[in-house]
C-alpha cells in the first residue's frame, strides 16, 4: 500500500510540475546563444553582459542574458583589429502563444517571469575586422 501511495505522490508531482511549465520556457530554455562569424586570423576576446570569452577563434557561440535582450551589446576586441559592437534586438517568441492553448494564464505568467516571451531577432552575426593600423591612418587624415 505504501508503494502505491508513493507512486501516486510521485505521479502527481510530475503532473503538477509539467502543468506549471510553459511552452516557451520549455522550448527556449535559459539564456539564448548567439553565433559570431568572421574572417580573423587571430583569437578575439568577446564580452557579453553575461560573461567574457577570452582568446576564442571564430566562429564562436556565446550566451547572452535573456532579461536584457533588447539593446544588449556584444563587444569584440583583438590585438590587431577593431570591430563594431553587435547590438541585439528582440522579437516575440512564437512558442509563448502555445500557452494560450496549453498552459493558460499560469504558463503565460511563467514565460513572462523567465522572459521567454521574447527571443533575439537574429542569432547569427558576421563581423568585419578593421586593421588597427589602417584605422589610425584614417583618423589622421
Amino acid at each position: 500500500m505504501k508503494k502505491i501511495k508513493s507512486f501516486v505522490l510521485l505521479f502527481a508531482t510530475v503532473i503538477v510540475s509539467i502543468s506549471f511549465s510553459s511552452c516557451a520556457t520549455i522550448v527556449s530554455g535559459g539564456d539564448p546563444s548567439i553565433t559570431i562569424n568572421g574572417h580573423v586570423n587571430e583569437p578575439v576576446d568577446i564580452t557579453t553582459e553575461k560573461q567574457t570569452y577570452p582568446r576564442v577563434t571564430l566562429p564562436a557561440v556565446v550566451q547572452v542574458q535573456r532579461h536584457k535582450l533588447d539593446g544588449q551589446r556584444i563587444r569584440i576586441t583583438s590585438e590587431n583589429y577593431n570591430f563594431d559592437d553587435i547590438v541585439l534586438g528582440k522579437q516575440v517568441n512564437g512558442w509563448a502563444f502555445g500557452n494560450i492553448l496549453l498552459g493558460g494564464l499560469i504558463g503565460w505568467g511563467i514565460d513572462l517571469a523567465t522572459n521567454c516571451v521574447v527571443k533575439p531577432e537574429q542569432t547569427q552575426f558576421t563581423i568585419q575586422a578593421i586593421p588597427k593600423q589602417e584605422d589610425k591612418v584614417t583618423k589622421k587624415e
